[in-house]
């Protein structure tokens, strides 16, 4: 690997050299799963919840954890995603990625199941059955609380900066 700056891409064809900002960023809808690539280490899925210019709010998905759901969490077959096994959507691991991490589409749901997903992560769906449903974790002694602290730290790898997004933070005071 070269010393030059890992926002520099070399063009084999002309030799040219172009920045990622420059590249075709790649068509991302609500509703779809991709891969987000964080600096090190393996990529993780990742449910599309909105889409802006340059970045995306979603959810991170995980594989073959069903003994882990929490009451915001939703329990996706593999005949509703489109991805080769079930996925449990964590509802409420959420946060900004930018466009230029997504790596490839898995799978894709209906939006509006997208919409039922979110409103479980944020506490506001009480009725609905075929998204399974865990129990609350009720304390720190929950075998699921060092699990979900994990995926959230996970997560982090690939969320936005404020500064990947433009936004100035200003001191009160």
């Amino acid at each position: 690997m070269s010393n030059e700056t890992p926002r520099r891409l070399v063009k084999v064809v002309d030799n040219a050299s172009v920045t990622l900002d420059d590249l075709p960023r790649p068509e991302v809808a609500v509703g779809q799963i991709w891969i987000a690539q964080p600096d090190d280490g393996p990529g993780m899925l990742v449910l599309v919840t909105d889409v802006a210019d340059d970045h995306v709010q979603a959810l991170l998905c995980t594989q073959g954890d069903d003994d882990m759901v929490t009451e915001t969490d939703a329990i996706l077959g593999r005949l509703t995603t489109g991805c080769p096994g079930r996925l449990l959507v964590h509802g409420d691991v959420a946060g900004s990625i930018m466009r230029t991490r997504l790596t490839g589409s898995t799978g894709r749901i209906d939006p509006g199941l997208v919409q039922r997903i979110v409103m479980r992560g944020r506490g506001l769906d009480f009725n609905s059955r075929d998204l399974g449903r865990g129990a609350p974790i009720a304390s720190e002694a929950d075998p699921r609380w060092d699990w979900k602290m994990k995926r959230i730290e996970q997560f982090r790898a690939v969320k936005a900066r404020a500064a990947d997004l433009a936004l100035k933070i200003q001191t009160i005071g």
